[in-house]
């Protein structure tokens, strides 16, 4: 159901702040300024109570208005992406407060806003929505402030192009260690080989940015020369999933989306992610194996992150993508490469150098806030 609201006059930004949370009760609310009116798009079975809680608000602040319920397809409701050149995403986790100055923020930046979609259910613990702003120019001058805004609310924010979050990109790749799984196998690996802080240190290095990625990936092979195959099978029985990652891969399949692998780790690994979340394809090093126990060297060329960024190009093409309709996921240096060839790049829980030069960063929700930035709802 549609339910129109025309004010008296448009609210100032106290009163719209104040507005603000009981509109996100809403699915989507356009904001029409030349009527001063909000046209709200509500289910029919929730209508009842988010009139009566939007309308208490309005005569808190002493807003007079008129109510109007209509057909919902009276409405352009269902196409939130032509109401504005901007989006912003924000995803809230449970515990955090709802940013008491955004709208302040956004007037600040001289950015006004035009609507307000809804993204996350309402059986959500976290809250997610978008917010449909008028200049695209002004807002992508911002980009360099988000990570501040985002760590002072304790939330995770991004900011696109209307027209980007339309459900397009097709071809999604993730790294693997410590974006689909929580932890470095190489590292788990080093452990039972009786070397897991030394390698476990160059790890971190390397993900860091700090030390090139293959010559310390050589070095800490090196250590694992020896190395029985039976703890592949240990580890691999034990690997910790990402939280959200099989919502997410759930979701990504039912759209249809292709989505790969791209690993600086193990295919061996890479293989039983494959089979467990359905992935469509992957590439990854290939542990060389002789009389039971690895060499300390892999089969073909390294996968680094030229390599990773080379793998996207290569597949985007063979699907007949182009590069803007793909997206790279990953959190360490050697990520960065695909990351930035992407037409999305994100940095999920990520290491400080990559969170700095990701279009998107996500550090506070699980691996379903990926559907969130792409605009998908109900995550």
């Amino acid at each position: 159901m549609t339910l129109s609201f025309q004010l008296r006059s448009m609210p100032g930004l106290a009163a719209l702040q104040a507005l603000l949370p009981s509109l996100l009760k809403a699915e989507s609310v356009r904001i029409d300024d030349s009527a001063a009116t909000l046209v709200c798009s509500v289910p029919d079975a929730e209508a009842a109570a988010f009139e009566a809680a939007h309308t208490d608000v309005l005569e808190r602040l002493g807003l007079g208005w008129q109510l109007h319920a209509r057909n919902q397809a009276e409405e352009t409701l269902g196409r939130e992406y032509s109401w504005a050149d901007a989006v912003m995403t924000l995803i809230i986790p449970p515990d955090v407060a709802f940013p008491a100055d955004i709208i302040a923020q956004l007037a600040e930046w001289n950015l006004q806003l035009r609507g307000v979609r809804r993204l996350s259910a309402w059986a959500s613990n976290e809250l997610a929505f978008e917010l449909y702003l008028d200049d695209w120019a002004r807002a992508a001058k911002l980009q360099a402030a988000l990570p501040a805004l985002a760590e002072r609310w304790g939330v995770d924010v991004a900011l696109a192009e209307a027209d980007s979050k339309r459900p397009r990109r097709r071809l999604i790749a993730f790294d693997m260690d410590s974006t689909l799984i929580r932890c470095e196998v190489i590292d788990e690996l080093a452990s039972r080989a009786g070397v897991g802080e030394t390698v476990a240190a160059i790890t971190a290095r390397a993900m860091r940015g700090e030390l090139d990625f293959r010559a310390s990936f050589r070095e800490r092979m090196a250590s694992l020369r020896g190395l029985d195959e039976s703890a592949l099978t240990q580890v691999v029985q034990s690997l910790p999933l990402m939280p959200g990652v099989e919502s997410l891969l759930k979701t990504l399949r039912a759209q249809g989306h292709y989505t790969v692998i791209l690993s600086g780790g193990f295919d061996y690994f890479a293989r039983h992610l494959q089979e467990k979340l359905g992935f469509h394809e992957l590439h990854a090093n290939v542990l060389q194996i002789r009389d039971g126990a690895l060499t300390g060297e892999v089969e073909g060329e390294i996968v680094d992150g030229e390599r990773k960024r080379r793998l996207l190009e290569r597949i985007a093409e063979e699907q007949g993508l182009a590069m803007n309709d793909t997206v790279a996921v990953g959190d360490g240096a050697n990520d960065l490469p695909m990351i930035s060839a992407a037409g999305l790049g994100v940095a999920f829980h990520a290491k400080p150098l990559v969170r700095e030069r990701a279009p998107v960063a996500l550090t506070h929700c699980d691996l379903t806030g990926l559907l969130y930035v792409l605009g998908v709802a109900g995550g």
